[in-house]
């Protein structure tokens, strides 16, 4: 027996209730004025003078040319006695030579009669 031939299936085509509307179909495209998409004239082309700097500006002068960061202050010390009531961990705080008041904590191990060198 030969083969049985089928026929192809009709297409099915959306009831018209599911169309889209006509007012959705086809957006609209924007287009922005001409007034906003090139720049006026007096902006197309900067001025000569803001490509580059004025020559004086070109190189430092001489005198700034090898500046050098002012030396770091030298860490000072101090030798201190600890007196009758120290005990570790206990602060004490005195003035230095240059105006500062330093404060300090006694170290472990460290006692009244004590002297330790303070940093600072």
């Amino acid at each position: 027996a030969a083969p049985q031939q089928y026929a192809a299936p009709q297409q099915y085509a959306a009831p018209q209730q599911y169309a889209a509307p006509q007012q959705y179909a086809a957006a609209p495209q924007y287009t922005a004025p001409a007034q906003y998409y090139t720049a006026p004239q007096q902006y197309a082309a900067a001025p000569q003078q803001y490509y580059t700097a004025p020559q004086q500006y070109a190189t430092a002068p001489k005198q700034f040319a090898a500046y050098q960061q002012p030396a770091q202050p030298q860490p000072q010390s101090e030798s201190i006695t600890l007196p009758g009531d120290a005990h570790p961990g206990k602060e004490y705080s005195f003035q230095a030579p240059d105006g500062r008041t330093v404060t300090f904590s006694v170290p472990q191990g460290m006692g009244p009669g004590s002297v330790i060198t303070v940093q600072y």
